[in-house]
């Protein structure tokens, strides 16, 4: 599986285990393996693929 684990740019964990992303404008939807949802506000500011970590800058 490609999990990723989603970050603030301040090293605050927001979700692990996030499958599905999804943007509109600043308007992030976040859900996970087990299906729990989360929206966020921010802007995405570094996808590492290799550490399977996404970067969020909260508005």
């Amino acid at each position: 599986m490609c999990e990723s684990t989603v970050y603030s740019t301040d090293g605050d964990k927001i979700m692990e285990d996030a499958i599905s992303i999804k943007i509109d404008g600043e308007n992030i939807k976040l859900a996970d393996i087990l299906g729990a949802r989360k929206d966020i506000t921010g802007t995405i500011v570094e996808i590492d693929l290799d550490k399977h970590g996404i970067y969020v800058k909260l508005s």
